[in-house]
């Protein structure tokens, strides 16, 4: 549910409220990811792969044939 801010001092009441309550479960999860150590090297690993193996002209490499749907 959204509240209502009428006036400046409702929105600082609003941010106030927001930066001492806990935040969502999402994005606790999301924080773990990116304090586990495991999380960020197979991250590293597949930024460096990416930058390998993919074309650097910017064109985007082709769908797999499996992918793509039959013709006709």
């Amino acid at each position: 549910m959204r509240s209502k801010v009428t006036k400046a001092a409702d929105l600082v009441e609003l941010f106030a409220a927001k930066a001492i309550a806990p935040p969502p479960e999402s994005s606790q999860i999301l924080v773990r990811h990116f304090q586990c150590k495991d999380s960020l090297k197979a991250a590293q690993c597949l930024v460096e792969a990416i930058d390998r193996y993919s074309p650097s002209d910017g064109h985007p490499l082709p769908a797999p044939i499996e992918l793509l749907p039959p013709l006709g």
